[in-house]
């Protein structure tokens, strides 16, 4: 009976990942036909930057607390997480309405931090894909502020020193805000990202000998980004100009 329900909550996790990439897919499909069709501009490049997140404590129980013998230190301690500059990467359309401009992105992100244990400094690494929509106003060129929720697709989160398997969702919500600064071919994205999905916290066990800390807990966070990125302007579609004229401006000149 065990076997019963646990492959068949197996199978209904898969469906439901399943579900949730056609209706991704076929949301941006649907963006991207409706930006080419009703948009003034449209707009596809590349992007790329540097990013400092933030995640919970690390709560490491003393002895007296259950977390084992000969612990360094023996007394239950804290550990704030401290900030390493991970990376993201990918690509993006950008269709322009008047004042108003949609856009949407599908990024590859790394992000870093670690715990200062007694004895070595334990590093938590997590990897996933992040897909924003984000609705922007342009203010006065070549700036414009933009806001919009952040579906985030988590491949694999890890700590050092953790013996046993370490837990994490495979999706979560972001809900994500910035400043763009937009100069034709090039320009500068500044943003924040909030996770609205919250880590719940977990029981972990540490290799005592070589990090000091047996038993900890990582503590509940909402965990939280600054991006900031470079980004070019690849291909350009402008339908004031006659005829949708297609604009490349990797080289500045018309593809036709």
């Amino acid at each position: 009976l065990y076997f019963y329900y646990k492959i068949k909550n197996n199978i209904f996790i898969k469906f439901q990942s399943q579900t949730m990439k056609i209706k991704t897919n076929f949301t941006l499909f649907f963006l991207l036909f409706f930006s080419l069709v009703y948009s003034q501009e449209f707009k596809f490049g590349i992007k790329g930057g540097v990013n400092y997140n933030l995640i919970g404590t690390l709560f490491h129980n003393g002895e007296q607390n259950g977390g084992g013998a000969n612990l360094t230190p023996p007394d239950d301690t804290n550990y704030a997480a401290n900030k390493d500059m991970g990376y993201q990467a990918g690509f993006f359309i950008n269709a322009k309405f008047d004042s108003f401009f949609l856009k949407s992105e599908i990024n590859y992100t790394k992000l870093k931090n670690n715990y200062a244990l007694a004895k070595e400094t334990s590093y938590w690494e997590s990897t996933r894909f992040d897909i924003p929509l984000l609705f922007g106003l342009n203010l006065s060129e070549p700036f414009s502020i933009y806001a919009g929720p952040v579906l985030n697709s988590i491949s694999d989160t890890k700590l050092d020193g953790v013996e046993t398997p370490f837990q994490f969702k495979k999706t979560a919500t972001s809900i994500s805000a910035g400043v763009l600064i937009d100069f034709r071919r090039f320009g500068i994205d500044i943003r924040y990202q909030y996770n609205i999905s919250k880590t719940e916290e977990q029981r972990i066990n540490i290799v005592r000998a070589k990090y000091g800390t047996n038993i900890a807990h990582m503590l509940e966070y909402n965990q939280s980004q600054i991006l900031i990125s470079a980004h070019i302007n690849l291909i350009t579609i402008n339908a004031n100009e006659k005829g949708h004229r297609i604009k490349s401006n990797w080289r500045g000149k018309p593809c036709f």
